[in-house]
């Protein structure tokens, strides 16, 4: 009983639903929860947050102006692409999160400067404002430029250095660097507001006050215009500006290729995929269980023996001169048995073995068997004719050497 079960279609069935119903729901289970941020500081200087610490000003200008700009969530290195920049503002003094600086070709390092609180009642509002300690700041540097110094200063001094060719405004206190080992590229008397250094073909840019590129100061003076310059002279050609916002706790999956699944024109392949397995499921349902039975072997016998000869002579076509010498062949046999005269052939011999069975009241006619014969094996018989022709010779041998009678009496 249980093995007429199991090899049922019922339960080959069955066992389809189950793997149907357990192939969608690892599609639901890979796809869920796909572009959900988790966590995520809605009021610090990121490029999500509209407070006035945060960035997304200064990312909506870079869009406007046609610059591809990416606002990062998983795996921000790898999603530059040629010319592209990674920037890192304000990262918290982690190993896990600074120690990977040189994996981009080109990479923007923003200290951190401020840090803001959000209001109690508007999770989203920014509730107060402090200044981050100098020694936090110096941390984050130290990652990238091993015994270079954070200094304040509450005077504005001339930029001396400006490769970029604008000069920022900065609110107070600024925030600069003392290191021999970066190149100025912004620089005042106090120190370097944009500082570079390259190793192993990794370019590094550090810009040590990030408030020229906050949302509350990027409209003072011509500060919008030195964060383009500082992004332009960074990027290559139609390079993206890829903000790592992971730093600031927002972390979402990437895209689930298996969306693509239920995408058009994708869904129209996996429409045509789940028809070629449902028909091979259909195909297999009725096969279910205990594998057929092989043919069996080739018969031995004679039977079988003459049933393969006969379909070789078929196929080659030789039917005809086959079935003609076969009547010949009796011809011969019969007037052997007879003891036909010796030198009698041809038409001499039909004659006498024609005479011999209207003695012996034979009802079928030698001569008109050769001439049938002759007939077959020039073609101009069908295969009808062919077997009634070898039908004829046979009963003729019967009867001519046995007697009329005795060949009815074997009917």
């Amino acid at each position: 009983m249980r093995e007429e079960a199991a090899s049922s279609p019922r339960f080959g069935i069955v066992l389809a639903v189950i793997a149907a119903l357990a192939f969608f729901a690892s599609l639901y289970l890979a796809s869920r929860g796909e572009g959900q941020k988790s966590g995520g500081d809605k009021v610090g200087p990121s490029t999500f947050s509209t407070s006035a610490i945060g960035l997304a000003g200064f990312a909506e200008i870079l869009r406007t102006l046609g610059v591809p700009v990416v606002k990062s969530e998983y795996a921000s290195a790898t999603r530059l692409g040629p010319g592209g920049v990674l920037v890192l503002v304000a990262p918290p003094a982690l190993p896990s999160v600074l120690g990977g600086l040189g994996d981009a070709g080109t990479t923007l390092l923003v200290l951190p400067k401020r840090q803001g609180q959000p209001n109690e009642q508007r999770p989203d509002w920014l509730g107060s404002v402090s200044l981050v300690p100098e020694g936090v700041a110096g941390v984050v540097l130290g990652f990238a430029v091993p015994r270079a110094q954070v200094t304040r200063t509450d005077e504005r001094s001339d930029w001396m250095v400006n490769e970029l060719a604008v000069a920022p405004t900065v609110p107070a206190p600024v925030q600069l660097i003392d290191s021999d080992q970066l190149r100025p590229v912004v620089a005042s008397d106090d120190g370097i507001l944009v500082g570079a250094v390259e190793h192993n073909g990794k370019r590094l840019w550090v810009l040590s006050d990030p408030d020229v590129l906050a949302n509350f100061a990027i409209g003072e003076g011509e500060n919008a215009a030195f964060a383009v310059a500082l992004i332009d002279a960074m990027r290559g050609a139609d390079g993206r500006v890829v903000f790592d916002e992971t730093v600031h706790g927002f972390v979402a999956r990437p895209a689930s290729p298996l969306r693509l699944l239920v995408t058009f024109p994708y869904s129209l392949v996996t429409v045509q995929g789940l028809l070629a397995v449902a028909l091979l499921l259909w195909a297999m349902v009725p096969r279910f269980g205990a594998p057929a039975a092989a043919p069996p072997a080739l018969s031995a016998g004679k039977m079988t023996l003459i049933e393969n000869a006969a379909r070789l002579l078929e196929f080659a076509g030789h039917q005809l001169p086959i079935v003609g010498r076969y009547v010949q062949a009796i011809l011969r046999d019969v007037a052997q048995e007879l003891h036909a005269p010796r030198g009698l052939s041809g038409a001499s011999l039909i004659e006498w073995l024609r005479q011999i069975g209207s003695a012996r009241e034979v009802a079928i006619d030698c001569a008109a068997l050769d001439e049938r014969a002759a007939s077959a094996a020039q073609g101009r018989r069908g295969v009808t004719d062919l077997v009634l022709l070898a039908r004829d010779a046979y009963r003729w041998k019967q009867e001519i050497l046995d007697g009329a009678a005795g060949h009815s009496r074997r009917r």
